[in-house]
């Protein structure tokens, strides 16, 4: 069993060793960055995370923001607040009917490199830093969740922007 084990790990960095293809270009030149943003809303997380994304794309056509969504009035006011807030970036509401978030964006992402196969997709991820343990039971970690699904999709570089909620802050 131990023989057994070691081969296949010896088999596992000789397959590495043989990787001759990069996912992502490695010649910064011809990296272009096509980035995606999931939001909820338009809280100071969603504004940093498109922020974040509209900085490191070369033009602001290359942002998406994503709101995968089961209540189309919501999406509608959404839409409305995006509207007046005129920060130049594309809104793109999913419906789900099964209030499932990963299936409908792997899936946009998926429409995306399929119409720029040559871009490098990389998906912003705003994210929640709680600044005491037991606050981390009151959010629902989703963009962990995505993190951990985007994980096993190649060619997607996964970035996050990390909003700390302050120490004895007020709500």
């Amino acid at each position: 069993l131990l023989i057994g084990m070691m081969r296949a790990i010896h088999g596992h960095y000789r397959q590495l060793d043989a990787l001759r293809q990069a996912e992502t270009p490695l010649a910064p030149e011809e990296v272009t960055v096509r980035a995606v943003v999931p939001i909820g809303d338009l809280g100071v997380q969603a504004r940093q995370a498109l922020a974040f994304a509209r900085a490191i794309t070369s033009a602001d056509h290359h942002v998406a923001a994503i709101h995968v969504t089961d209540n189309l009035t919501d999406a509608y006011r959404l839409r409305q607040a995006w509207e007046t807030w005129e920060c130049g970036v594309e809104l793109v509401i999913v419906e789900s009917p099964f209030r499932s978030l990963t299936g409908p964006l792997l899936s946009y992402i998926d429409a995306l490199r399929d119409v720029h196969p040559k871009d490098t997709v990389t998906v912003v991820l705003p994210e929640l830093v709680a600044s005491h343990w037991w606050e981390h039971l009151l959010h629902n970690h989703t963009a962990l969740r995505l993190k951990a699904a985007l994980l096993f999709h190649p060619g997607i570089v996964v970035t996050n922007v990390p909003y700390h909620l302050a120490r004895g802050a007020q709500a």
